[in-house]
């Protein structure tokens, strides 16, 4: 358009504007219909951009004259203008004359001016802007519109543009989107026109994605629509990009050029700023059925998909990938992306997979069916598995990890297992075993029987798959519900969507039904399971033996033909005499009832009786042996605690045991401690009664005796004041044998053995020490070596606190926390201030940087007591102060 047509549109704009805005309220009226015919000369930028390309003689003449005659500049009728100025014009009085002619209309929108308005002309006003936004161009009428719906002030006016902010969305937003995906056939300068594309978009796309919290900032929820909440407002721009889409479909099979690329920066700018979950919701199933239909539907999906912004690919693929039914449709909307494009290659096959971890599962299916779905991405698929394993095995990866990120591996290396080809078992094994050996080594001897659990199920999964008739490892675990959820990721899913397009229209049209139909007790309507036990509980109930009641034998005693011990050297004997199996078995069944009674002369031999019961070995696989032999060791160190803790505690770095008596060891010293630190309630213990002697009842001749028994009972009294006596005093038999349970565990915790590391590889063994002493430690509360013992402890903690072992770490939260119980709040104030803010310091950091749930909880827990002893600390103080 030259220089001087542009002139006079820019004075014919503004003259058409200054009308719209004039104070005569019928001029107005009679320039925003000037504007609406202007509208209908100037047209569509849809039937601008895919109409024909070259106007007709009568059209160019007409359209030169309509022009003239609405925008009053002046120009001779019968110069007629040519294509390009034609098109120009159109594309000016678009982008430049309606924008500044509809903002002026908005303008008139206030109580002020509609005051001035006849009821009949208040009508025209409201029908006339309505029209204006359905016929408008749609991209300035958003925009618009959005721009005086951010900046206007409670009232009339904002009322007035929420109702038109929701025609338009209702009617004009698949107009707007389709206005973009359009190519325009007449382009002199299509570079230009391409990055003025781009401006327009990122504004547009900005405006989109960040108006419902605009608007809901603005109106505060007091008058906010309900189009305009971001459920609704994402869904319906969703379901708006699949009508879309199903436009731009038919434009692509009738030979028309389209472009995707407006659609897919949306929805990455919608997945970015938060909505991808409410997004894919309402797109996904559709858009599963589509691809199912042709090829130019799978085409669309890659395109809108993988053509995102590098910014917004991880926010766009996650929850795609999470929202996918089946695996099989990922290639649908991803194709072969990952070959070409490196950051979706770095997310699928690396970030996804070792730097992050999901609970639900559907990704990691999904991401590894992917990859092995095609042939063409079967070598990443492998390569994947390798890594896969190889992290899974690494010892440093298992103590810096969590439980949970070790979980989802585990998960991933199962599916991968799932996937195998016998060619690829074959010529994978070697490799797969040499990496699997020293990782289940790492898995076995970690102190987290869980860790364990998931080695020895992957393992054993993994050689019997790769080598069928080959050798096996062969564990023994528990089979719990984490290792059958394990186990059933082997199974290659299969695609259960047979929905058709009409099904889901049908479906989410369809209101949800309120309750469910109750299940009967009919044996026909019950589960395989039910049923067989239903026919079992009919046979059983069909049979006559049942009539028949069984002897009680809950009473009976085993016979023996050796005799009970009555003495406790009796017992020490018939221990050590391991030949004869019921002698054995007598005298440990009856030796924690012999050890009870505490008779003379037990403290001399309790040591030498400790030993033998530690020493002691199930050759005869007596029925609970561990339970009676525990309960035995235990009963020892509660009546002789001096004797056997010395004892015991000296023999736990010694050589030659193994790791089961170790734990013994801790174990029956933490139940002793615990035992000993309980009161003991005199009343409930069993005491002879005394004899009394019966003497004949004498009357008292005392009168007044008589008159106060009279008067006693014939007193009504309300209250009695106590009605039990107050519980006895009982000193804490624990408190002066506490160094002896305590100090010889600290004493050669670091020193190391050939057959025993306590800070090396026995982290089990370490673990239950840190547990003993907390448990020891709380025993002796109000202790008077309390204090001097939580010292101790927290310089052995303070030592271990950066253990590599999450188990270990949480046993020193643990024993931490038991510290924080134990010491006096006027300890942590004044003697161990500094200390204690040192540990407040580690609780602090274990919380923010620590990889384990469960440390990040044990933490926060000390430290919430932490906090609260400190309080109650200041509380005490201030008391002592005030008084």
């Amino acid at each position: 358009m030259n220089d001087t047509l542009k002139c006079k549109m820019n004075i014919s704009s503004k003259d058409l504007e200054s009308r719209i805005v004039g104070e005569n309220a019928s001029e107005s009226l009679s320039a925003i219909e000037d504007l609406l015919k202007l509208i209908d000369v100037i047209g569509d930028e849809v039937l601008s951009k895919s109409g024909p390309t070259r106007p007709t003689q009568v059209e160019a003449q007409s359209v030169t004259l309509a022009l003239s005659r609405f925008l009053h500049f002046s120009g001779s009728s019968e110069q007629i203008l040519g294509q390009k100025e034609l098109n120009d014009l159109k594309k000016y009085a678009r982008e430049t004359v309606f924008p500044r002619c509809f903002e002026a209309a908005l303008k008139n929108v206030s109580v002020e001016a509609n005051n001035k308005l006849n009821p009949s002309d208040k009508h025209r006003f409201n029908e006339l802007l309505f029209n204006l936004v359905k016929q408008g161009p749609s991209f300035q009428v958003f925009m618009v519109l959005n721009t005086v719906l951010i900046n206007s002030c409670a009232g009339f006016s904002q009322m007035k543009f929420i109702s038109l902010m929701e025609s338009f969305i209702g009617e004009k937003l698949q107009s707007l989107f389709l206005e973009q995906c359009l190519v325009e056939k007449i382009s002199t300068n299509k570079e230009f026109d391409q990055k003025q594309n781009y401006v327009e978009w990122e504004e547009l796309i900005s405006a989109l994605s960040s108006f419902p919290d605009r608007i809901a900032g603005k109106l505060q929820n007091h008058n906010n629509s309900d189009k305009f909440l971001p459920k609704n407002y994402i869904e319906l721009l969703g379901n708006t990009i699949i009508i879309v889409l199903e436009e731009v479909h038919g434009l692509l099979t009738s030979d028309q050029d389209c472009s995707l690329e407006f659609i897919s920066r949306l929805i990455g700018k919608l997945c970015l700023s938060g909505y991808a979950d409410i997004l894919w919701s309402s797109m996904i199933r559709r858009l599963c059925v589509f691809v199912k239909q042709n090829y130019i539907w799978c085409r669309i999906c890659e395109r809108i998909v993988t053509r995102v912004p590098d910014k917004c690919i991880e926010s766009v693929i996650v929850p795609l990938l999470q929202k996918i039914p089946w695996y099989g449709l990922v290639d649908k909307f991803l194709g072969d992306s990952i070959l070409t494009n490196r950051k979706i290659h770095f997310l699928l096959c690396t970030k996804l997979l070792f730097h992050r971890y999901f609970d639900e599962t559907q990704l990691v299916r999904n991401i590894l069916g992917y990859l092995a779905s095609s042939h063409t991405r079967r070598m990443l698929y492998l390569e994947t598995m390798e890594n896969l394993l190889s992290v899974w095995g690494d010892g440093s990866a298992i103590k810096h990890t969590s439980y949970s990120q070790h979980l989802f591996i585990s998960r991933a290396l199962m599916i991968c297992i799932g996937y195998l080809s016998d060619k690829e078992k074959s010529m994978l094994k070697d490799e797969f075993l040499r990496i699997l050996m020293p990782a289940v080594q790492c898995h076995i001897g970690s102190s987290d029987i869980k860790l364990r659990n998931l080695g020895m199920v992957v393992a054993e999964t993994l050689t019997t798959t790769l080598d069928p008739k080959g050798p096996k490892l062969q564990f023994e675990f528990e089979k719990d519900e984490e290792v059958y959820d394990l186990l059933s990721y082997l199974e290659v899913p299969e695609d259960t969507s047979t929905q058709t397009q009409e099904e889901i229209t049908r479906s989410e049209n369809k209101d949800i039904e309120q309750g469910t139909c109750k299940t009967t007790h009919n044996p026909t309507n019950l589960t395989d399971d039910q049923n067989t036990k239903h026919n079992i509980q009919t046979e059983i109930e069909l049979d006559s033996d049942d009539d028949l009641e069984p002897y009680d034998m809950s009473n009976d005693v085993k016979k023996t033909k050796v005799k009970n011990p009555k003495y406790i050297r009796d017992c020490m004997e018939g221990l050590i005499c391991s030949d004869d199996a019921e002698k054995v078995e007598a005298c440990l069944f009856n030796a924690e009832a012999l050890i009870r009674k505490s008779p003379d002369g037990l403290k001399e031999i309790a040591a030498e009786f400790s030993k033998i019961l530690l020493h002691l070995q199930d050759n005869f696989s007596s029925h609970g042996f561990d339970a009676i032999r525990f309960g035995a060791m235990v009963a020892l160190a509660v009546e002789c605690p001096v004797e056997v803790a010395g004892y015991l505690s000296s023999q736990f770095y010694e050589r030659n045991y193994n790791l089961r008596q170790r734990m013994n060891i801790l174990e029956v010293l933490s139940a002793a401690a615990q035992e000993l630190a309980k009161p003991v309630d005199k009343s409930r213990v069993r005491q002879p009664k005394p004899v009394e002697e019966i003497k004949p009842s004498k009357e008292s001749d005392d009168w007044r005796e008589i008159v106060e028994k009279r008067i006693e009972g014939k007193t009504r009294r309300f209250i009695k004041g106590r009605t039990q006596p107050e519980p006895a005093q009982v000193a804490n038999r624990f408190a002066p044998v506490a160094g002896h349970f305590f100090f010889p565990l600290l004493k050669h915790f670091d020193r190391s053995q050939a057959s025993f590391d306590l800070l090396g590889e026995e982290t089990v063994v370490l673990r239950k020490l840190i547990f003993s002493l907390g448990i020891i430690l709380y025993s002796a509360l109000h202790a008077p070596l309390a204090t001097r013992m939580c010292v101790n402890l927290l310089e052995f903690i303070w030592v271990l606190r950066y253990h590599s072992d999450s188990c270990i770490r949480q046993a020193l939260l643990y024993a931490t926390s038991m510290i924080i119980l134990v010491l006096p709040p006027f300890g942590i104030l004044t003697d161990l201030q500094d200390v204690m803010l040192e540990t407040k310091s580690w609780l602090q950091e274990t919380i923010d940087k620590d990889k384990d749930t469960e440390c990040k909880r044990m933490a926060l827990q000390a430290l919430m007591l932490f906090e609260n002893t400190i309080q109650k600390g200041f509380k005490l103080s201030l008391n002592d102060a005030g008084k």
